[in-house]
């Protein structure tokens, strides 16, 4: 009975060695963390140039709230197919991609455009919603961004439009992660100055048609640059 305790004991340590020692040998390498900004360096134009200096009237208004979807988060996203979201657990953004979309918004309307920002009291009021901002893998490789945007006063809401934007990602180099940050990049550039550009119009003529006029979807395919 004790040689039979002893051989079930040295078997046991024989297994627990072994398993230590696969453990040891499979270990998954670290994640590494990268993160990327969808913001652009490059110089921005002057705001008091002559485009400013032509303008002929002052126009107003409030910078809202600024809300993205629950699934838009620091991690990057991707969809495969229609329905199915998923994250990259290495690839991130620096902040959440509403803060960009805010900061972008504010730059371009009370720096570059010369609106001036109404910090109290009444007047028109934009409200940005962040719809998607994603990598769509399947059935086609591209950039995507969808983007609903509002202006109301205190009684009712002027005029609203939900756009979408894609841009390829190239299967050849550059890609990766470097070529997924990039497109994405430049679905976020061309979705502000899509707003900015459509805004500045409303702005412009509060009484005309237009009003009624962006009430429907918007798609937008962008070539790769």
């Amino acid at each position: 009975m004790k040689l039979q305790g002893l051989r079930r004991a040295v078997l046991a340590a024989t297994l627990s060695t072994a398993m230590l020692g696969c453990a040891f040998f499979t270990k998954s390498d670290p994640v590494v963390v990268r993160y990327f900004t969808p913001e652009s360096i490059a110089a921005r134009p002057d705001p008091s140039g002559v485009a400013l200096a032509m303008r002929p009237s002052v126009l107003d208004l409030r910078l809202g709230r600024v809300n993205s979807a629950s699934y838009v988060k620091d991690r990057i996203a991707f969809r495969d197919e229609s329905f199915e979201i998923g994250y990259y657990e290495e690839l991130r953004w620096t902040e959440k991609p509403e803060a960009y979309l805010r900061r972008a918004l504010g730059r371009e309307l009370f720096e570059e455009q010369g609106v001036r920002q109404i910090i109290s009291g009444p007047g028109l009021t934009l409200d940005v919603d962040l719809d998607a901002f994603e990598e769509l893998r399947s059935p086609r490789h591209a950039a995507r961004m969808q983007v609903t945007w509002a202006i109301h006063d205190d009684e009712r809401v002027q005029t609203r439009e939900t756009f979408t934007i894609e841009r390829p990602i190239p299967s050849t180099e550059p890609s990766g992660p470097g070529g997924i940050a990039a497109a994405m990049a430049g679905v976020f550039d061309e979705s502000v100055k899509h707003v900015v550009a459509r805004v500045m119009v409303a702005l412009a003529h509060p009484t005309s048609s237009f009003f009624s006029s962006v009430n429907t979807p918007v798609s937008v395919y962008s070539p790769a640059k």
